[in-house]
């Protein structure tokens, strides 16, 4: 079992997978001529219609790099609090966002191999879900509890627009990758913050 200075640590990088995401997309977007953040998808800062690619590309990489580490501090920080199970869901499903977004920066577009592997995007849209279930097993205060309901239900929304079943106008793929990113990325940053936080006061 880590000890306690060790779960603190990896929830920081935890903390830092939101940050880190959206930072890298930030410092990239100058570098790629008519980047639209709404239009086109992340993965197009690290092709080589960019001026400087592997700066998105590194970002993706550490962005995994948080999210692995981060897995194993949400996993023991959790197992106690919300149970083997709901920790174990947590710690995989972040875990995967750790493998898929390192393998994204380390095979950017247009390698086929960026974008394979699409069955795992089913755990990270398990996140907001197994994170609520655990706030609320955890007995977390009432504002986490709707923050999370929140991005589910954000989540919710934004499944019929990314199956293609609905289609609204102005919302292109840009946005929706980004909102689902909203949903999914955020959630862990604050839980991770929480328990950081509340270990801290123990």
């Amino acid at each position: 079992m880590p000890n306690y200075g060790t779960t603190r640590t990896c929830l920081a990088f935890a903390v830092a997978i939101p940050i880190v995401y959206f930072g890298t997309q930030l410092i990239a977007a100058p570098f790629f001529p008519q980047y639209s953040f709404t239009q086109q998808a992340a993965s197009m800062l690290g092709s080589p219609a960019s001026h400087l690619p592997w700066i998105f590309n590194t970002g993706a990489m550490l962005t995994g790099i948080c999210a692995t580490i981060g897995a194993y501090g949400l996993f023991h920080a959790l197992r106690s609090k919300a149970g083997l199970i709901l920790s174990a869901l947590i710690g995989i499903a972040v875990l995967v966002v750790g493998i898929t977004s390192f393998k994204a920066g380390l095979y950017p577009l247009p390698d086929p191999r960026h974008s394979s592997w699409q069955f795992l995007t089913a755990f990270i849209i398990l996140l907001p879900f197994v994170l609520l279930l655990a706030a609320w097993r955890m007995r977390a205060s009432a504002a986490l509890r709707s923050y999370l309901l929140l991005s589910l239900l954000l989540l919710l929304a934004l499944i019929p627009c990314m199956s293609g079943k609905i289609h609204i106008p102005g919302i292109a793929s840009g946005t929706l990758q980004r909102l689902l990113a909203i949903a999914t990325f955020f959630p862990v940053g604050v839980m991770a913050y929480v328990l950081r936080k509340h270990s801290h006061t123990q």
